[in-house]
């Protein structure tokens, strides 16, 4: 009876590592998040077809750098989407015949990747607000294929600066959609995902690849622990949510409670997976005066223990 928590430290984001520690103990080395992301609507999705993402994104010049813009904030709408497609779509036919616009996802795109399998990438979230110099596309095994995706998102970005689509957004104080970002290929066959996760038969957290991994193993997936039920449970929370301060303390009684019998608390320090187990021997005992209330160890402390 084993409760894991698995706590994603602020540090994490900052890494110059390509790919973040999180993102590999969820997915394994590869980290294939697109066709993840894309089974979920296409559930007879190849297991061996390589699937890239492509998100539409904007990026800006600071003062000696490009920097990529949060795309959630762009709040592109479907009929932006298909426009700018129906521009590009001839340049995306070169890359792969297949190409897949889930219509609730205006903007991303997922792309046929077998040109492109060996081409490593990072997901927009590891790149916004930063230097996109250090999280382009980079050769892996093929040299060229970096240069040849570079081409490609040149030629859409010329051919987007002044779209109809962003002279009007820019009318509306709004900001163009001027490039693409490419991430996550893989195929569904090369998800690893960590021992721990497999072992688990409930996962919890409202992080939505967690969710998709969920739906993919046929696990069950709760994006809330109202009623904690820690029972052979996993959870991926972020360290700075208060939420998981609340479910460690939780976590702590249902070990005094023997509900479970030990805790897995993993974390990645500097990028390197680290985990301990917590059982009713590790904890402060409550002592002679046992009309005082148990002392629960604070998580902020247990993670910055070395």
């Amino acid at each position: 009876m084993k409760y894991t928590l698995v706590i994603i430290g602020k540090e994490d984001q900052e890494l110059l590592e390509r790919g973040l520690p999180y993102e590999k103990f969820l997915l394994g080395p590869k980290n294939s998040s697109a066709p993840l992301e894309l089974s979920q609507y296409e559930p007879k999705l190849n297991p061996l077809s390589h699937i890239a993402r492509l998100e539409l994104v904007h990026i800006h010049a600071a003062r000696d750098h490009l920097v990529l813009t949060n795309p959630s904030i762009l709040e592109i709408t479907l009929e932006e989407s298909e426009a700018l497609y129906e521009s590009v779509k001839d340049i995306l036919a070169e890359i792969s015949p297949t190409l897949y616009r889930p219509h609730h996802l205006p903007g991303k795109w997922f792309i046929g990747a077998e040109k492109l399998a060996s081409l490593s990438t990072v997901h927009s979230a590891q790149a916004e607000g930063r230097n996109i110099d250090v999280w382009m596309p980079i050769d892996n095994e093929t040299v060229g294929l970096a240069r040849q995706w570079r081409k490609w998102q040149n030629d859409i970005q010329m051919i987007w600066f002044d779209h109809p689509v962003n002279q009007a957004r820019q009318a509306s104080g709004l900001l163009s959609i001027n490039s693409v970002w490419i991430s996550g290929i893989g195929c569904l066959s090369d998800i690893q995902p960590h021992v721990a996760i497999k072992d688990a038969q409930q996962l919890h957290s409202q992080d939505s690849y967690l969710s998709f991994l969920a739906n993919h193993l046929q696990k069950t997936h709760l994006a809330h622990l109202e009623t904690p039920s820690f029972k052979n449970t996993l959870s991926l929370l972020a360290e700075e949510d208060a939420r998981s301060h609340q479910i460690w303390d939780a976590a702590i009684q249902a070990l005094r409670s023997q509900e479970i019998n030990r805790l897995e608390l993993i974390d990645f320090p500097e990028g390197v997976e680290r985990i301990r187990t917590i059982t009713l021997e590790n904890l402060p005992k409550k002592g002679w005066a046992f009309w005082k209330k148990a002392h629960t160890p604070r998580l902020e402390d247990i993670l910055g223990q070395s």
